[in-house]
């Protein structure tokens, strides 16, 4: 006798361990995306938001299904980290031009980091076990090569190069993070030295410049990030007229 499959009754597929939460859609899980999930977390909210259940929550899982792909939150971490540091671009220079090369750098560090600009903390924040892999090393071996090519020294070029980790990562924690997030309303905060506000709280300090200052046209962080490349820029060509000094005497 035929089997009536209109009349039998469905039999429910018991949820294993490790599968999604019924009330989710299907995710399939790879070391590769807990990776990206973890490091959007901690790139945005900081490392202290990354756990376990939160990173299974954004990805629409249990906790214990996060277990067969990793061991611990630390790995968790460690993986977020290797991710982060995988995507320091790899700048073309030309020495022929190298105000756009200076230039290029800066706007490609700051894109990079802008991302996920709490993930830089990792040292701050977590004990990191991950391996940084060769891409760090080709990129800083690349930018001293663009700037000995230039004619700047090694010793002048380490300290761009420092120079460069330094400006891009304290703007984008300072400006751009800050800048991303407020109200358009609340960017004074960003765009003056001080604000009204703070000159108005306290009118015993003279501060005549400051109240000028803020009648100046109020710079957005694109604006502000161009001032900051320009004094590099600047930089650079102060040690280069103080080479060719040095070269003629």
């Amino acid at each position: 006798m035929a089997e009536n499959k209109e009349t039998s009754p469905a039999t429910a597929a018991k949820r294993g361990r490790g599968r999604p939460r019924k009330d989710s859609a299907f995710t399939s899980l790879s070391k590769e995306l807990l990776a990206e999930k973890a490091l959007e977390i901690a790139g945005i909210e900081g490392y202290g938001a990354l756990t376990m259940h939160r990173l299974a929550s954004e990805l629409g899982v249990t906790p214990r299904a996060l277990y067969n792909y990793v061991a611990d939150r630390q790995e968790v971490v460690n993986l977020a980290v290797q991710r982060f540091l995988a995507i320091s671009p790899l700048v073309e220079f030309d020495a022929t031009h190298w105000q756009q090369g200076v230039r290029d750098a800066y706007v490609a560090t700051r894109n990079a980091l802008r991302a996920y600009p709490r993930a830089s903390q990792m040292n701050w924040d977590e004990k990191v076990d991950a391996v940084p892999g060769p891409r760090r090393t080709e990129l800083i071996e690349r930018i001293l090569r663009f700037y000995v090519d230039i004619g700047l020294t090694l010793k002048q070029s380490v300290s761009m190069v420092r120079a460069l980790e330094r400006d891009v990562l304290g703007f984008v924690l300072n400006v751009d993070y800050v800048y991303d997030r407020l109200e358009p309303g609340n960017l004074e905060f960003v765009s003056h030295l001080v604000s009204a506000e703070r000159l108005d709280a306290y009118p015993e300090i003279a501060a005549p410049l400051s109240r000028q200052a803020l009648e100046l046209p109020a710079p957005d962080s694109d604006e502000l990030f161009e001032e900051l490349i320009e004094t590099r820029l600047l930089a650079v060509e102060h040690y280069l007229a103080k080479n060719r000094q040095s070269a003629t005497d």
